[in-house]
């Protein structure tokens, strides 16, 4: 993965010795350079279920920024609740008692082109699945700033995620949280690639 390619660094730089060197607003006007002024965002509008399939099917569950494969969260909330003394999961990933899959593989939606910079919340064109490192590396950067490039979907069309042993697993632990994971069976179900589906149905 390269360097971000903006020149933040640079700038504050400059910014600095502005300030140290001239005066206050001195550096305020280098500091213009990259202003950006406090805004209030409206709150991120939670995404249905069912659409976050269609997406991670779409892209056959690998990260659009880095190509790599991940699995569905759940799927290894079962791994967790089967093997708590090998594979720990902790509901909010809590440091110590969360295996480094989770963390690493989780599959995540992103913007990308990030909704505190005017992208759409919920278009499915603007939705990409990602493993949770790159999502959590792009935050509310674009692109470009990174200097990453979109990866194109996948031929890897017969990964999914994990999911094809969903309700197995499921199984397996004794249908633990049942409202939970039967919800996110029957989104994965409904969201299955069909010939006439259209995303933006959703």
């Amino acid at each position: 993965m390269r360097p971000q390619a903006d020149s933040y660094p640079d700038q504050i730089e400059v910014a600095i010795h502005a300030l140290l060197d001239e005066g206050v607003d001195a550096g305020r006007r280098a500091l213009a350079l990259i202003a950006y002024p406090p805004r209030l965002i409206a709150r991120r509008p939670a995404l249905a279920r069912e659409l976050m399939c269609r997406i991670f099917h779409r892209d056959h569950f690998c990260c659009r920024y880095c190509g790599g494969r991940t699995i569905l969260t759940s799927v290894m909330e079962l791994i967790g609740e089967l093997y708590p003394e090998i594979f720990p999961f902790h509901t909010n990933w809590k440091g110590g008692v969360t295996h480094p899959a989770v963390i690493g593989r989780s599959a995540i939606i992103d913007h990308l082109v990030p909704g505190a910079m005017g992208g759409s919340w919920r278009d499915p064109e603007n939705l990409m699945t990602a493993c949770w490192p790159c999502n959590a590396i792009k935050a509310d950067y674009e692109l470009e700033q990174l200097g990453w490039e979109l990866q194109p979907v996948t031929t890897d069309e017969g990964w999914d995620g994990l999911t094809c042993y969903y309700r197995s697993l499921w199984e397996m632990a004794g249908r633990p949280k049942p409202t939970f994971h039967e919800a996110w069976m029957a989104a994965l179900e409904a969201s299955k690639p069909r010939p006439e589906t259209d995303l933006r149905d959703a």
